[in-house]
């Protein structure tokens, strides 16, 4: 009955993860599509494409927003303000260089989505077919770890960069913008974790194989 109840899971699983493997095979192709004949089309139609990237305001020693309040003699507050906030900053525009900018990052993330659930689908795909200790699920879990590491790194940088470039392009700006997003250091651990996951599980595939020999 539990076995029964465990492939029912994996095939919901499976499901879902073909579902967004799709997902991002459709959205990284459109989006790809897109920035290739977006030239022709901001010329022709003189329409306003979108450039978007993450932005931090309030970030300083200054504070970026004083926040009004009535003053409350029980309270004894002096001051309010914002000290820091995160955002996306949205242009409107018909420079086909920002938006290459700013849906570069866009890119690279959804490759490695990609790649993350193509990978992911071959584990669960293996535990269907009754074989989930099988020695490739060993390889498919370290490149999960791996790629999971690479994209947590590689897209904030790629983000950051591209948000350097756009508020370098727009001077002056108020209220004052700082790049962003920074880097999230829940998702290199977790990456952390599944490459330990991964030593474990070959570890124990070496004991199962020497088991097997010894009896």
């Amino acid at each position: 009955m539990s076995t029964t109840k465990n492939l029912r899971l994996a095939r919901i699983v499976k499901t879902l993860l073909d579902v967004l493997y799709g997902f991002a095979i459709f959205a990284g192709a459109g989006l790809i599509i897109w920035l290739a004949v977006a030239p022709i089309v901001l010329n022709q139609s003189q329409g306003w494409g979108t450039a978007s990237v993450p932005v931090t305001i309030g970030v300083g020693e200054a504070p970026q927003f004083n926040v009004d309040f009535t003053r409350s003699t029980e309270d004894e507050i002096n001051a309010a303000y914002v000290v820091e906030a995160e955002g996306t900053l949205q242009l409107e525009t018909r420079s086909f260089l920002l938006i290459l900018i700013a849906n570069a990052a866009k890119i690279v993330g959804l490759i490695g989505l990609g790649y993350f659930l193509y990978l992911l689908r071959g584990v669960v795909k293996s535990i269907l077919e009754g074989e989930p200790f099988a020695e490739e699920n060993t390889g498919r879990i370290r490149k999960l770890g791996y790629a999971l590491l690479v994209v947590s790194i590689l897209w904030p940088f790629l983000q950051y960069l591209a948000a350097s470039e756009i508020l370098r392009r727009l001077p002056n700006i108020d209220p004052a913008l700082n790049p962003g997003p920074t880097f999230d250091a829940g998702v290199i651990l977790i990456s952390l974790l599944i490459l330990l996951l991964a030593h474990v599980w070959s570890y124990g595939l070496e004991i199962e194989r020497d088991r097997e020999l010894t009896i």
